[in-house]
């Protein structure tokens, strides 16, 4: 804000207040009425026919009359006269024009002693302004008055522009300097922090709005002290006054409407809270309610004040101020519009959403694998579910996704006095001139070496495939899921101690391939069954 850029717009303002006070004021005649204007004021409307003359014709042979009495010496005193033919407007007993029944407009209440009483004062001033014009002293007078106004309305600008600058700067400081020594770092919000830069704005907009009433007090003084253009000062003035009118009818009519908005909106608000405290002591572990527990309760919270809200709004919407207007309801219905057209694709992902979570597809905190994404459930929304992987990224996926595919969870089915578990499992293919037997007991020494797999129940292993070349083995374990995103961390250790199982015992970790007909048959003979570490006993 500078005083250069602050004078510019005033300066446009003010064109824009003159150009208003200069036009005429919209009458809302048909074609055939003809107005009466003498320097610039307007004295009468003329819309009916007085015998043969138009009432244009009417108008020209008044203006005629006036402009020959005001050129004669004379008081200036206007006064009106009933007859037969209507009412007579004259001045310094000289008859001028007549107000004529027909020149009354009935619907808007007016009649013709009230039109010509305003015609006789409207008379008054316009010879009261022309004898002002052939007066230089008058002129003079008025040009020294408009001089001193300019000078005092400089000063206050810049005063205004200086001070609100000043202002400015030192509340901004104070008041960022108390935040950060009074606020605790919790309640240092980013609105919090952006108070003081809110508050300077404020400042300039005052500022500004200030300057706007000042030149208007300028225009119009200014413009009341010309003869001439004194008319565009009161039409000026009224414009004004007219409008605030008009904004304080509006506010005071709307005040009901906006008691019931706000006393709807409030009472939307307490409902939201107590479903708030009731859903949130729910997913605390509190009181469960049939379909409503840990699991649901995030997803209904959501769900409840989302309805609560759409439903105030609607309730509320009559009675918000411009509601019944044509504009309001076009901005309705592009609203409207725009929702229907952009919505469908989120009416689908918050469908998908309410699915999983009122059908328990997933719940937070269990490890699952969707779509080659494999990770523990840290959100599920109405919209996205976000996975956290053993490497520690975030995969967000849409809910439609999630309920178009297959979901592998590991973390749904607790083995027997277990209270939290998920499964692991892994795969080899070894070669069948290695005893199955003693895959096995390898493979379950390798999987009690890890500290992170339980014992109870202990580890499994199943031969998945007997292919041409090798059999697959696979070894299936249950890990401790208090910590489930080290699931990958705890994959990687197992396969490294079956890495290292298999290297103490000898035995080759290989998937052989078909190259030729080997020198001796490849088998196990009866005496190696149970070669070390496996035991007669071993399954």
């Amino acid at each position: 804000m500078n005083i250069q850029r602050f004078l510019f717009a005033c300066l446009l303002w003010a064109i824009a207040l003159g150009a208003m006070a200069a036009s005429p004021a919209a009458e809302g005649e048909a074609g055939s009425a003809a107005p009466l204007v003498i320097g610039h004021r307007s004295i009468h409307v003329f819309r009916a026919e007085a015998g043969l003359f138009s009432p244009a014709e009417r108008a020209e042979a008044a203006r005629r009359r006036i402009e020959a009495a005001f050129a004669q010496p004379g008081e200036g005193w206007t006064s009106i006269k009933p007859t037969e033919q209507g009412i007579q407007v004259e001045l310094d007993g000289q008859a001028l024009f007549f107000v004529l029944p027909g020149d009354a407009h009935a619907l808007a209440g007016e009649t013709p002693e009230h039109l010509a009483n305003q015609a006789s004062h409207a008379l008054q001033k316009a010879w009261s302004e022309a004898r002002e014009r052939r007066d230089p002293r008058a002129s003079l007078d008025a040009v020294l008055k408009v001089s001193a106004a300019t000078l005092l309305l400089l000063a206050l600008m810049t005063l205004i522009v200086k001070g609100a600058l000043k202002l400015r700067r030192v509340v901004m400081t104070r008041l960022a300097r108390w935040l950060r020594a009074s606020v605790s770092q919790r309640l240092r919000s980013h609105l919090v922090m952006m108070t003081p830069s809110l508050l300077g704005r404020l400042i300039v907009l005052l500022a500004w709005l200030l300057g706007m009433f000042l030149l208007f007090v300028f225009l119009t003084f200014s413009f009341g002290q010309f003869a001439l253009t004194r008319p565009m000062s009161e039409s000026l003035s009224h414009s004004i006054l007219s409008l605030g009118s008009e904004a304080l009818t509006s506010v005071a009519s709307s005040l009901p409407g906006i008691f019931i908005a706000v006393a709807i909106f409030l009472v939307a608000w307490v409902i939201t809270r107590v479903s708030l405290e009731f859903f949130d002591g729910v997913a605390a572990g509190g009181a469960e309610s049939g379909w409503i527990n840990v699991d649901t309760a995030p997803a209904t919270r959501r769900i409840v004040n989302a309805l609560v809200w759409l439903f105030a709004i609607a309730m509320a919407y009559p009675y918000l101020p411009g509601s019944h207007t044509e504009a309001f309801k076009g901005l309705s219905v592009m609203v409207g519009l725009m929702v229907s057209i952009g919505a469908s694709g989120v009416v689908g992902q918050i469908a998908s959403g309410i699915i999983l979570v009122y059908t328990y597809a997933l719940k937070k905190g269990e490890y699952v694998r969707i779509q080659g994404h494999e990770g523990t459930v840290t959100e599920l929304s109405l919209f996205v579910t976000r996975l956290r992987t053993g490497l520690g990224d975030e995969v967000s996926i849409p809910n439609a996704v999630v309920l178009g595919n297959v979901t592998r969870n590991f973390s749904r089915i607790q083995p027997a006095g277990v209270p939290a578990a998920y499964v692991l499992d892994t795969t080899v293919t070894i070669g069948y001139d290695t005893p199955w037997r003693q895959v096995h007991a390898i493979l379950a020494e390798a999987a009690g070496t890890v500290p992170a797999i339980l014992k109870d129940p202990a580890p499994r292993v199943m031969q998945t495939a007997l292919s041409d070349f090798y059999v697959a083995y696979t070894l299936v374990v249950h890990g401790n899921a208090s910590a489930p995103a080290s699931r990958a961390r705890v994959a990687s250790d197992l396969n490294a101690a079956i890495q290292d199982a298999f290297n103490r015992h000898g035995v080759q970790i290989m998937s052989p391939h078909y190259l030729g007909d080997p020198p001796q048959p490849k088998l196990v003979p009866e005496s190696a069954w149970y070669a070390d570490p496996a035991r007669p006993d071993t399954p």
